[in-house]
């Protein structure tokens, strides 16, 4: 008899959420600050989307340095009497 497999217990472990992340790269003693959303299931794939990213954006240059500020998964919750009245369609 085959073990039983539950793909529902397997979906709501790896659920995708948004995630914050800003950094700044250090090239040629250039200086650039970036602010990336990156999808993703936790930290560790955010980290391999990051380094797909900096090895998209900075692969003609021989050394980059990163120093990341900040990472943080994005809540939806917004108050919307923040912006009653001052947004008009």
């Amino acid at each position: 008899m085959e073990p039983a497999h539950e793909p529902s217990e397997d979906w709501e472990s790896k659920s995708v959420k948004s995630w914050m992340v800003e950094y700044t790269v250090k090239v040629d003693e250039e200086t650039h600050r970036h602010l990336s959303m990156i999808q993703a299931s936790d930290i560790s794939d955010v980290h391999h989307h990051l380094l797909r990213e900096l090895r998209k954006m900075y692969q003609t240059s021989e050394r980059v340095d990163v120093t990341v500020h900040r990472i943080e998964p994005v809540t939806t919750n917004t108050d919307a009497l923040y912006f009653e009245g001052i947004y008009a369609p």
